[in-house]
């Protein structure tokens, strides 16, 4: 027998999280499940610190991702991690993601994929490996994350300084975007495309006090579609968006998202009732996304809105 065959390998076997184990702003990297915190920019990634900071000083300006899927094949939750870790995370760059459990999902498996901090740019610079993960590797492996089939959902963490420069300019942003989520709950509950069913962890909020709320003092509620107890660690949560059950789906809820937090960077609040002035100027994965909600008028409005302003492919 050769020398060599005697030796001891090493194998790496991926493994579940339980539930918020190892809080990566609070823990060691190894217990927080990714290997280094990282920040995805358009085509590479900056190290941050242990708490979460460039090293440049500048702030965190991006999208983090809580994608919830179940799995109706694989019954074994080490076996499933392993189909994450060696099949459909090394499709998007290394230690982009980290794996949770769920105690609100079902399936005979399941896992919370959840991701570091990218930006818009990342984002869209891999819609095709999104692609790839929600319509090919997803249905061919069992694993489901579509809302309208299982209880799956997909939260969306968003850095405060993608509201403004300045803490004023992000809070009162953050404020009509809890305006205008909760007011106009179902376009977005719709263009999120979280079914009418499947609302008992992301339910509408009391919106009439939004312009004077204090954010200050927002509790932790899961079952409440906005969270912005985060707000002085840095960050918001929409839980509103559900399971996305294909990557069209996906990438309406994501630039949905990011057109309404960026225009309610300069939205007067007297327009926030005003569906047409939110959304006018949207691109066409928006305004796909809204349209089963808009009224003959207001789509017909918006579309020529649309097809005059040429923001079809932005």
């Amino acid at each position: 027998m050769r020398k060599d065959a005697r030796k001891t390998t090493a194998v790496n076997i991926a493994n579940v999280q339980r539930y918020h184990g190892g809080d990566f702003r609070t823990q060691n990297y190894a217990f927080a499940g990714f290997k280094s915190n990282k920040y995805f920019t358009s085509d590479r990634y900056e190290q941050l610190t242990v708490d979460f900071q460039r090293l440049n000083g500048k702030p965190l300006c991006g999208f983090g991702l809580e994608i919830e899927t179940e799995c109706s094949t694989i019954t074994d939750e080490t076996v499933l991690a392993e189909v994450f870790d060696k099949i459909i995370f090394p499709l998007f760059p290394a230690d982009l993601y980290k794996m949770q459990r769920d105690g609100s999902l079902g399936g005979e498996t399941s896992v919370e994929c959840i991701t570091q901090v990218m930006t818009k740019l990342f984002i869209r610079n891999h819609y095709k490996d999104f692609r790839a993960m929600f319509d090919k590797y997803f249905p061919a492996l069992g694993i489901s994350a579509d809302a309208y089939d299982t209880n799956c959902g997909m939260h969306v963490n968003i850095s405060n300084a993608v509201f403004g420069r300045t803490p004023e300019q992000q809070r009162e942003a953050i404020r009509k975007l809890f305006y205008i989520i909760n007011r106009h709950y179902d376009v977005f509950r719709t263009a999120f495309r979280r079914p009418i069913g499947k609302t008992v962890w992301c339910e509408q909020m009391d919106y009439t006090e939004a312009r004077t709320m204090n954010l200050d003092d927002q509790p932790n509620d899961h079952h409440k579609c906005l969270n912005l107890s985060h707000l002085r660690a840095g960050r918001i949560e929409i839980r509103l968006p559900g399971g996305q059950s294909t990557f069209s789906d996906f990438r309406g809820t994501m630039e949905t998202v990011f057109f309404i937090t960026e225009r309610v960077r300069t939205l007067k609040w007297e327009d926030c009732n005003d569906l047409y002035k939110i959304f006018r100027g949207c691109n066409q994965y928006v305004f796909g996304a809204i349209n089963s909600e808009l009224s003959a008028n207001l789509y017909g409005r918006l579309f020529e809105a649309m097809k005059s302003e040429n923001l079809d492919d932005q």
